[in-house]
């Protein structure tokens, strides 16, 4: 799970092409899936094309600036433990400065539940391109399809559900009326998810660590099978917490309506609109659209 050193070459002679082929579709099937159900969820209000192929192709950036980090520090870690939690800490925060990057200061970022969306995106962009890698890092095609299969259903899920609770921070600071509470929930956007993250591959580090016969079915099942589900229950469990959290302030933000006691220090709509944040965030994208004008005309 803490191995970052991928062997990773698409084009290998090994392979042939369609068993190439079969393990991208292994690999990105479910990612592909579970951002179409995202931008299913908001389909009311839908985002910029521009906006949504941004985030879709920000793994790229995403691994790179991770990858970079994570070979940096590794020499200053003796511990496995803490340079788990070390590396999880970074990928989430390489997730977040991807959003503050292309996202945060955007100006169709105006609603609570527009950062799920986009930090959903952004973490299953980072999932599905992290997934060809481990898989194409494998010496077998019947290796390559397991481990892709195995990640698809923890590892692909992990990184969804710590984009939901980035989200839901992000969001929280984003339309805060509060600056104490504001950089308050940047804090949390970042140690939550990073503490979830490190506590999952702890656990997949001491699952694997595990010898049992696997010809043995109840062995197999007790102290594999059964744990995994429980873990990914329980994730799955946060991520339904949380983007329920998402969507009923979100409703109460459109709506112009009362937050409960703990979310008095929220925007609503109507707040927003006056706020110096979107006046911001229209001058920022009308002098980045004078900018791109005036290149446009001096090409023409």
């Amino acid at each position: 799970m803490i191995n970052i050193s991928f062997d990773f070459n698409l084009f290998n002679n090994y392979y042939y092409f369609y068993e190439r082929l079969l393990i991208l579709i292994f690999s990105l099937v479910p990612t592909l899936f579970l951002i179409g159900f995202v931008l299913y969820t908001d389909r009311k209000s839908k985002e910029p094309t521009k906006n949504i192929l941004i985030c879709f192709l920000s793994g790229i950036l995403t691994i790179t600036l991770a990858s970079y980090l994570e070979n940096l520090v590794m020499p200053y870690f003796s511990n496995n433990i803490i340079l788990i939690y070390v590396w999880a800490f970074i990928e989430e925060l390489s997730k977040i400065a991807i959003f503050f990057l292309f996202i945060f200061d955007n100006k169709h970022y105006d609603d609570i539940y527009d950062g799920l969306v986009y930090m959903t995106i952004i973490a299953l962009s980072f999932a599905g391109l992290e997934n060809i890698m481990y898989a194409f890092s494998e010496s077998t095609v019947s290796n390559s399809i397991s481990l892709a299969l195995m990640r698809d259903f923890t590892t692909v899920p992990l990184h969804v559900i710590c984009g939901i609770v980035i989200a839901y921070f992000l969001s929280l600071g984003n339309f805060s009326k509060d600056k104490n509470k504001k950089y308050i929930n940047f804090g949390l956007s970042i140690l939550i998810p990073s503490l979830i993250h490190g506590t999952f591959n702890s656990l997949m580090s001491l699952l694997g660590s595990v010898k049992i016969n696997y010809n043995n079915v109840g062995l197999l099942l007790i102290f594999e099978i059964l744990p995994l589900l429980i873990i990914m229950g329980i994730l799955f469990y946060v991520a339904y917490k949380f983007s329920r959290r998402l969507v009923n302030l979100n409703k109460i933000f459109i709506s112009n309506g009362p937050y409960d006691k703990k979310y008095s220090y929220l925007m609503t709509r109507e707040d927003y609109l006056s706020s110096n944040s979107r006046l911001k965030r229209i001058k920022l994208y009308d002098k980045t659209n004078l900018i791109s004008k005036n290149k446009e005309d001096d090409i023409k």
